[in-house]
């Protein structure tokens, strides 16, 4: 085989591990978690804290509703207990049992105001919960396919690596590092095929002397692009 085959087909194998480490870098990034979901999670986190307020507010509320109640019972108690005789002192007492009544009567609206955010807070929560579980679940099942993917392509490109390096020890030490300078020179396109008289790799015309001694075998450049050139 001639040095100009070994390297045009150790061209190819490089393509392939090019493309399969892209495809790698595609499907570890594809694993990661999608801007839907973190925006959706975030959406839930939010919901639910707002929920919980209002729970924690009504909490309070039924607490403060019940030590007026308290407060007030006590007051009434002792208005209509026939102890106290002094009448300023009644007076003073009737007015707090009807300040209580008016405090307790307003606690309650607003309990019954909250039990109505709380009501409206739990389904705003349950339909981000359900948004978060339907993208984690498109998520998950993506998830399993990448990574089965993802070991795929591992155990292909580790084929491949131990195959490049099988082709590289048929080139020549000198030419394998001007085909590694030329690869990063002309973006991975280091040896181009020669058809008839034209270069593959910049599509113009070579000269018969080029021809002929690519023809015998010989390993040269184009006169243009400056690629080896393999006949195909």
């Amino acid at each position: 085989m001639s040095q100009a085959q070994v390297l045009y087909d150790l061209q190819q194998i490089d393509s392939e591990i090019r493309a399969g480490k892209q495809r790698l870098g595609e499907v570890l990034r594809l694993q990661k978690e999608p801007a839907a979901l973190v925006a959706a999670r975030e959406r839930a986190q939010i919901a639910a804290a707002d929920w919980q307020q209002w729970q924690t507010k009504h909490k309070n509320l039924t607490l403060e509703i019940a030590s007026v109640a308290d407060k007030s019972k006590r007051s009434e108690d002792r208005l209509y207990s026939g102890a106290v005789k002094n009448t300023k002192e009644l007076t003073d007492l009737q007015h707090e049992v009807e300040a209580l009544g008016r405090r307790r009567a307003a606690l309650e609206d607003d309990a019954l105001l909250t039990m109505m955010e709380i009501d409206e807070r739990k389904t705003v929560t349950a339909t981000a919960d359900a948004v978060v579980d339907e993208l984690a679940g498109e998520f998950a099942a993506a998830s399993a396919s990448l990574r089965q993917e993802q070991q795929a392509l591992a155990l292909h490109l580790n084929t491949l690596l131990e195959k490049r390096a099988r082709q590289a020890s048929m080139a020549q030490p000198a030419l394998l590092k001007s085909y590694d300078d030329l690869s990063r020179q002309k973006n991975g396109l280091a040896v181009a095929g020669l058809r008839g008289n034209k270069c593959l790799g910049c599509l113009l015309t070579l000269s018969a002397s080029v021809i002929r001694a690519a023809d015998e075998g010989k390993l040269i450049h184009c006169e243009n692009c400056g690629r080896f050139l393999c006949p195909i």
